[in-house]
């Protein structure tokens, strides 16, 4: 996530805030550095590799009834991980779907 060759890992707690623990290369992580809040909105976040081929991993998120997808491209800063997110105009399920298909 934060571009260096060491794993990092992404995850969410109960109060929906998004926390990064970078890899320190030995199998064990760093302190956790907030990325931020709000993430409770999403009912699925799923790391989905480089979806966007730019050589950074990517997020997948979904919520609401009808589980609209939205994309939030990997920056490779550890400091803002992630970009703003895309809607990405698809609904889970939708076989004919890519997720690299910014509608908005």
């Amino acid at each position: 996530m934060a571009g260096a060759k060491a794993g990092d890992l992404v995850a969410r707690d109960k109060d929906g805030a998004l926390w990064l623990y970078l890899g320190n290369g030995d199998g064990t992580f760093a302190q956790r550095i907030k990325v931020g809040g709000g993430w409770n909105e999403y009912s699925h976040i799923v790391g989905i590799g480089d979806a966007n081929k730019d050589g950074r991993p990517d997020l997948y998120a979904t919520r609401g009834p009808n589980r609209t997808a939205y994309f939030y491209a990997g920056t490779g800063n550890w400091r803002t991980p992630f970009a703003n997110r895309w809607s990405t105009g698809l609904l889970v399920g939708n076989p004919y779907g890519i997720v690299s298909d910014r509608v908005s």
